[in-house]
């Protein structure tokens, strides 16, 4: 499994995640700030406050993203 080396949250609630094999992927979180799941980010502090532990994405314990998530979300 591919793990997730560093998360770096961006203007427009965009978000990079570099992972350790040296690629990265961004997320645009924009157009789901209006769903149920994401809805949370749409506070720019909260969103800013984005954590990994190297499996996960998280925002304080209440939003959780893995790595295999992610590349589903890059294909939407």
């Amino acid at each position: 499994m591919i793990q997730i080396r560093n998360v770096i949250p961006k203007e427009d609630y965009r978000l990079e995640v570099q992972l350790e094999n040296g690629s990265s992927v961004i997320l645009n979180f924009s157009s789901r700030l209006h769903t149920v799941r994401f809805g949370m980010l749409s506070d720019k502090a909260f969103f800013y406050h984005v954590v990994t532990d190297g499996d996960l994405v998280r925002w304080d314990n209440k939003i959780e993203i893995s790595a295999s998530e992610i590349f589903q979300l890059v294909q939407k």
